[in-house]
């Protein structure tokens, strides 16, 4: 298995609340024996009223750094922050971090 981390500065979208900027920290993982299986999760801050709204919502969009966005889907808001996953229908994103 190889993984790769990727942070950057950017913008965490609702639909109800609207966006504010965001710190992120992806890690992007592929296993198997090809490595074409990759898996994304992470870890950002963002504005308080933003990531509960995205809580609530178990679902928002990541904007990353580069203006590219991605969907994720919200696993809890601990002290670090809101984990993350990429969406399963995002997953031909993630060759971008890699």
């Amino acid at each position: 298995m190889t993984a790769t981390i990727v942070k950057g500065d950017g913008w965490l979208r609702t639909l109800g609340f609207g966006s504010s900027t965001a710190s992120y920290e992806i890690t992007v993982r592929r296993s198997g024996a090809d490595e074409a299986a990759p898996s994304a999760d992470g870890v950002l801050t963002a504005e308080v009223g933003t990531m509960v709204e995205a809580r609530h919502a178990r679902r928002a969009v990541l904007v990353l750094e580069d203006g590219r966005a991605v969907g994720i889907d919200i696993r809890d808001l601990t002290p670090s922050g809101l984990a993350f996953t990429i969406r399963a229908d995002s997953h031909r994103s993630i060759d971008i971090f890699l």
